[in-house]
């Protein structure tokens, strides 16, 4: 941009001079120079904190499709690079063995329900038991006292309060039996879940749960809007939910996002809601507008990774930090491929008389993207 001023004050002088109203002399044309230094130190260099510029980029999310189960693949219906909808289905991993898993979760559950009835009947016919057994402790106990009185009185023999007491004892026993075979059953059916579900019948449909949702599991379907790309997979292979073996990776395209290199020494004269200005490669020719939507307070540089090791030093640099860019059009974003790059402005309320040298040359550069491949 400075070439291109300075060639247009080298016009202005020939002009001049051509007209005769100054003198074709070195002195005249060394001005040149001293044009240059003023636009330098006052336009350009202020220029760079009035109205900073950096690269810009589309980004999405690139989703590593992971699989909940591991199984054998019987099914990729997906195309790569075929746009998809939310819910479409990736891949399908064989059934059967959760279709049997599920069927045994489902057998056990019928089976702990049938235990749970018979656990209540214990329970019932145990203190049916047991109020027999203290009718005839009442019994026997009414009997022992009547005897002890009448022995006292001499009417009956030792002997037979002796049997008295004996009975007693067995009817005691029987209490007591009766009792912990109560205390049994109420142990059996007393370990119950917050909703009052007999907790064995909860585990079992538990069980049912799980194997329902493995089995649904072995359809895998595209979380968002989006497409596949780089698809190796194919039937026949086997996949597995380890984090490190992802089966195929998922393009996300529901929501994209447009950021902005700053470089730090520029980065406290931005705020959110200030005037942007793009020129991407892939729409030469035209010049986006759009707001500063935020601003990202930390660069890779940093942040503290987790280690067993001391901190180790090593080369620093300054790296620009991101800004995020919302357009004012924002059906052009959407239609952007995720990596398209350019450059971008942005307009501070510092120097504002720069913005003008700033916007022409985001205008030019935006020309230059058709001849131009590089940034």
């Amino acid at each position: 941009m400075i070439v291109f001023l300075t060639l247009i004050y080298a016009v202005v002088l020939f002009v001049l001079i051509r007209i005769k109203l100054l003198p074709n002399t070195g002195l005249v044309w060394s001005t040149t120079l001293i044009w240059m230094v003023v636009l330098f130190i006052f336009l350009f260099i202020p220029m760079q904190w009035g109205a900073p510029q950096g690269s810009a980029r589309v980004l999405t999310r690139a989703i590593q499709v992971i699989p909940n189960v591991t199984g054998q693949v019987v099914e990729v219906p997906v195309q790569p690079n075929t746009s998809l909808k939310k819910g479409d289905m990736l891949f399908k991993i064989d059934p059967e063995p959760f279709e049997i898993a599920l069927s045994a979760a489902s057998a056990g559950l019928v089976r702990t329900k049938a235990q749970a009835k018979q656990d209540f009947d214990a329970l019932k016919n145990a203190e049916a038991q047991l109020r027999q057994a203290e009718v005839a402790l009442t019994l026997a106990q009414s009997l022992y006292d009547d005897d002890a009185q009448l022995v006292q009185s001499g009417t009956v023999s030792e002997n037979r309060l002796e049997r008295r007491k004996r009975n007693l004892e067995t009817a005691a026993a029987a209490v007591d039996q009766g009792r912990a075979a109560v205390s049994r059953a109420e142990i059996e059916l007393g370990a119950v879940t917050d909703d009052g579900v007999v907790a064995k019948v909860a585990e079992a449909q538990a069980n049912v749960d799980q194997a329902a949702w493995n089995l649904e599991q072995t359809e895998i379907r595209a979380p968002s809007d989006g497409f596949v790309t780089n698809l190796a997979l194919t039937v026949g292979q086997r996949v597995t939910n380890f984090p490190l073996a992802p089966a195929m990776v998922f393009v996300d395209t529901s929501e994209k996002t447009l950021i902005v290199n700053i470089q730090q020494i520029y980065v406290r004269h931005l705020e959110v809601g200030q005037a942007a200005e793009l020129a991407i490669k892939t729409k030469p020719g035209m010049v986006l507008s759009g707001t500063v939507d935020s601003l990202i307070d930390i660069s890779s540089q940093g942040q503290a990774m987790m280690s067993g090791t001391v901190f180790a030093s090593g080369q620093i640099q300054a790296e620009p930090f991101v800004v995020r860019i919302k357009l004012d059009e924002p059906d052009i974003l959407q239609a952007m491929r995720p990596g398209a790059v350019g450059s971008a402005a942005i307009y501070t309320d510092s120097v504002q008389a720069t913005h003008v040298i700033r916007r022409v040359m985001i205008r030019m550069q935006s020309i230059l993207n058709y001849m131009v491949p590089a940034l």
